[in-house]
């Protein structure tokens, strides 16, 4: 079950605090994962982005996704104005537009557990996925021991999942687990903690709303990369962002080398393949050239081609390709491949 009805309205939320707080778990894993050595983090289902800010403030590498595009538009927002470097994608939990071995960390604070049991079983994919070898996961989910598993009212869709009659959450999938289903989910992870923890009294009232808090790291080989088939690969290349123009909604960004794509290659984001083009000094409008180097986006699903002209192969360092396309690839988290 795909959850393609949103949490609730952000804009309404935007001046309620408590969206705007980090919670006390997001200080810890910050504290905790700068001290491992740890340095990019997804905040997983970000709403506001006030886990984002902290992990970004704290000086991670830090990306947000979020399916409410008023989220990611209020993100944008923030990230400028606190002057921190945050990429925000809009996005589904079950199917990150990633790469594999994106991210040393996750955090997922009352988010990962929006769908049902199938869901939730490639919501644990997709991070175990998308995370680095022993890279670290923390996420939160619902106790069947809560007052709300067992609220006849709610109608459930499969065994575990409840869905919300009322509230901001009305229409949403809530998944439930107890100790079993976390043993059975965590398959291709080690457990570091679980607690259990009842929040038994907030807004005014007693309450029985018990959550698991986990903490596990992916136990997996590391994905090897291969581009051995695209370097030294000639190419047609249409310019769509030539040297010297601004980029069509952010004018600020004004376009040091020529931007283009490869005709009829698609990228990994389904439009056709993005690539830089070095050692040409003037606006372009078509080029055929040699894809020299790969530089690879850990935090996106798709790679960019570095072109040059045909015999200049060999003629850039790494560095200088680097600097090159550091205008644009700084919002990133990547690393450039050569042959």
């Amino acid at each position: 079950m795909k959850n393609d009805k949103l949490p609730w309205d952000w804009n309404a939320a935007k001046n309620d605090r408590i969206w705007h707080e980090p919670c006390e778990e997001s200080h810890y894993y910050a504290y905790k994962w700068k001290n491992e050595g740890r340095r990019s983090v997804l905040d997983l289902g970000c709403g506001l982005g006030r886990h984002a800010l902290l992990f970004a403030k704290c000086g991670f590498k830090t990306t947000a996704i979020d399916i409410s595009p008023d989220a990611i538009d209020y993100i944008r927002k923030i990230r400028t104005e606190n002057g921190v470097d945050i990429l925000a994608k809009r996005g589904d939990m079950t199917a990150l537009p990633f790469n594999d071995d994106a991210f040393d960390c996750i955090f997922a604070m009352h988010s990962a557990g929006h769908c049902d049991t199938q869901g939730m079983k490639q919501v644990l994919g997709e991070i175990r996925r998308t995370l680095k070898p022993d890279g670290a996961v923390f996420l939160t989910l619902c106790s069947k021991e809560s007052e709300t598993f067992a609220n006849k009212n709610f109608p459930h869709t499969d065994e575990n999942t409840v869905i919300k009659t009322e509230g901001p959450e009305q229409g949403v999938p809530h998944f439930f687990a107890d100790r079993k289903l976390i043993e059975e989910l965590f398959t291709g992870f080690e457990l570091v903690k679980v607690r259990h923890i009842d929040d038994c009294y907030y807004d005014g009232s007693w309450k029985n709303q018990k959550h698991y808090f986990i903490e596990a790291t992916a136990k997996k080989e590391p994905h090897v990369y291969d581009f051995s088939d695209i370097i030294g690969r000639k190419v047609h290349c249409s310019v769509d962002r030539p040297l010297g123009t601004a980029h069509p909604r952010f004018a600020d960004l004004v376009y040091p080398i020529n931007y283009g794509y490869v005709d009829n290659v698609m990228g990994g984001d389904g439009a056709e393949q993005d690539v830089y083009i070095l050692g040409v000094d003037e606006p372009l409008e078509k080029f055929d050239g040699v894809v020299e180097a790969v530089y690879h986006r850990h935090n996106d699903n798709e790679d960019k081609w570095i072109v040059v002209p045909d015999g200049m192969q060999g003629k850039f360092t790494k560095e200088y390709i680097l600097e090159k396309i550091e205008f644009q690839e700084k919002f990133f988290d990547g690393e450039l491949y050569f042959g």
